[in-house]
């Protein structure tokens, strides 16, 4: 039992920290979000900027998001089933 929850860690961990690598790199190259972001800085109250502005908020925080939550549920919960 104790090789297969040292196994199932090392799995979890891997898993959530290329998740976490995955999310990074996306959001590292998300050129659009910076885009959308500088024109709705420029017409912040235009409803075409402004709902643009929006859908690439939702992506760009998302990974975010998920970046994050790769990397602390991959830590943790690795961490926890390895020290089992």
């Amino acid at each position: 039992m104790a090789t297969f929850l040292r196994a199932l860690g090392v799995l979890v961990l891997v898993l959530g920290l290329a998740a976490a690598a995955v999310a990074g790199w996306l959001l590292a190259g998300d050129a659009h979000f910076q885009e959308v972001a500088a024109a709705y800085g420029r017409h912040p109250e235009h409803a075409l900027f402004q709902a643009e502005y929006w859908a690439a908020a939702l992506r760009h925080y998302g990974l975010l998001a998920a970046m994050v939550a790769g990397l602390l549920g991959g830590l943790s919960l690795g961490g926890i089933l390895l020290a089992l």
